[in-house]
């Protein structure tokens, strides 16, 4: 027997004899080595050399990390400070065989200590887990792959609907584009003469009055006795009453024939096919158009203030910045029930310009925020909304290089913010 593994099992005092404990370590499946208190290997069975492809002589006397595997990690320091502390350690080494090869084990190292609990030697076992760890590594990248095909997927997917929801969105904006420029052509015509019409009746009645002054002067002065007959005729008519009434009305059709002109205005403006190309415009004007566009869904539930700043031209496209602003604007009227507020701001800062529209409805609840440019997201009832205007209005700023952000507290109001850069080219860089 093997002079270090008869004092190792001398130590160990068993009862067990010890032709058949030496038989059972050489022939053990395990690979088992016996190192001294530092290290250096004492004792070797044959699955280490049948595993290893080192001889007993080529390693006996050697500190076990002969095989490159122990010290190469963090986890050998681990191992003996438990194991030095009279501790089991288990664990993986990616060892290295004679000819270079690596391979993977299971370690179990265990302190041998004599009667008086000092350590005198290690035991160490180790099985051979390559093709465990091969199947491990293998089925890894499978979940890793089908992971990331997933993601991918997922992530076409996602492109596919916002996609799908600008081609709708298009759509959409382009029948009410064609429907537009039909209204306002078919309304443009006949409001022209009415307005030319009105305008003219303002003079000859304003030439009429002056006229009907004058005579009612004459008889008054050379036919005193024929103004006392019709006074009383002209008290009844109402004469005074219905000249200055007459006055008011021909005024006040004049304004509202001049509000049609400028709905027939935004409404060729919204609509017109020229403008679907990039172009330097003021946003200021391009805000305007679309509050005249969208005022009746405001006027009856909500107060509109407008702080519209000195802006430098931006070069954009001005329809599909009318899109964002009217989604938003019909949003901020919708979430109000009655006597709302609204504040448009616009504002020139460094080398953006900043849109803000502010709200006091009924606010968007904090779990929604997030998903609040998804598409197809939607928080009214079935019916009311598509889910595809805030995220179109999302593509819209983000294809301008721009931001939008959302600010907003639950039956207090929303606040959106939108950050749009003169030179959007050189923020890319």
């Amino acid at each position: 027997m093997d002079k270090a593994l008869q004092d190792f099992v001398d130590q160990l005092g068993t009862q067990v004899d010890t032709v058949l404990l030496l038989k059972a370590v050489e022939q053990s499946p395990a690979t088992i080595f016996i190192t001294d208190s530092v290290g250096r290997i004492i004792y070797v069975n044959s699955k280490f050399v049948e595993v290893t492809g080192y001889a007993k002589n080529e390693v006996l006397g050697r500190d076990a990390r002969i095989l490159k595997g122990m010290g190469r990690s963090s986890g050998h320091k681990e191992m003996w400070s438990e194991i030095s502390s009279g501790r089991q350690w288990k664990g993986d080494f990616h060892n290295k065989k004679k000819n270079g090869e690596y391979f993977w084990v299971r370690a179990t190292i265990s302190p041998i200590m004599d009667h008086e609990g000092k350590i005198t030697n290690f035991l160490g076992m180790n099985e051979d887990i390559t093709d465990r760890k091969q199947v491990e590594e293998a089925l890894e990248q499978s979940v890793a792959e089908s992971v990331q095909m997933a993601t991918s997927l997922e992530f076409l997917n996602a492109e596919l609907k916002s996609t799908q929801s600008q081609m709708l969105q298009r759509e959409k904006m382009a029948s009410i584009g064609q429907l537009a420029a039909g209204v306002a052509h078919e309304i443009n015509n006949p409001i022209g003469f009415v307005s030319s019409n009105l305008r003219s009746l303002d003079k000859y009645f304003k030439k009429l009055t002056d006229y009907l002054v004058l005579l009612e002067k004459n008889i008054q002065d050379k036919v005193p006795e024929t103004w006392q007959e019709i006074k009383p005729e002209r008290k009844k008519l109402k004469i005074d009453f219905m000249l200055e009434d007459s006055e008011d009305l021909i005024t006040e059709s004049l304004d509202g024939s001049e509000r049609v002109r400028k709905i027939v205005q935004n409404l060729k403006t919204f609509s017109r096919v020229d403008q679907a190309e990039e172009q330097w415009v003021d946003l200021n004007t391009c805000l305007e158009n679309t509050i005249g566009i969208v005022w009746n869904e405001i006027k009856y539930k909500s107060k509109l203030e407008k702080d519209l700043g000195d802006l430098p031209d931006l070069n954009c496209n001005p329809q599909e910045l009318s899109q964002v602003f009217t989604n938003i604007l019909i949003n901020a009227a919708q979430a109000i029930e009655k006597d709302g507020l609204i504040k448009v701001r616009s504002r020139h800062e460094e080398e953006s310009i900043i849109i803000t529209i502010e709200d006091n409805g009924s606010g968007i609840a904090e779990e929604h925020l997030e998903r609040i440019f998804e598409p197809f997201f939607t928080t009214k009832a079935v019916g009311e909304g598509t889910g595809l205007g805030m995220s179109i209005s999302y593509e819209i700023i983000k294809k301008h290089g721009g931001n939008i952000h959302i600010e907003s507290d639950l039956g207090k109001g929303s606040i959106f913010t939108i950050l749009l850069p003169l030179h959007p080219e050189e923020q890319s860089l």
